[in-house]
């Protein structure tokens, strides 16, 4: 099978952690993107994804508060770029997210391995 590399999505966007939730809703909506690696001193520590964008608005959150409010921080699972798509799946299903960062060898976040990838994954595998 083939690994997530092959189907994930790039670049990765990363926004630090002080920025407006609305701000880094108006990337996500610019760039076409349903997530972003939320940084603190350029160290990926979360994401932020459309998800918790409705979850914030529907906790009380104002656009102006710190997307770091809004995110997932520290526990950022990700996987490497050789990792085969269907271990990537099951991953993703276990953890149930539907983000999943991709590391090359050094460790840098290069990619997204999204659940819209997934169909293009299954497409290969059963044309």
């Amino acid at each position: 099978m083939k690994a997530v590399k092959n189907y994930m999505s790039s670049p990765v966007f990363q926004v630090e952690a002080n920025t407006s939730i609305q701000e880094v809703c108006k990337l996500m909506v610019e760039r076409g993107v349903g997530s972003v690696i939320v940084t603190e001193n350029g160290e990926p520590k979360g994401i932020f994804t459309d998800r918790d964008a409705v979850k914030a608005f529907s906790m009380g959150l104002s656009p102006t508060d710190e997307v770091r409010l809004a995110s997932t921080l520290g526990n950022l699972i990700t996987v490497d770029e050789d990792t085969d798509v269907f271990v990537a799946i099951d991953i993703m299903t276990k953890n149930k997210i539907r983000h999943l960062p991709v590391k090359d060898r050094e460790g840098k976040i290069i990619g997204m391995f999204a659940i819209t990838d997934i169909s293009k994954a299954l497409h290969d595998v059963f044309p």
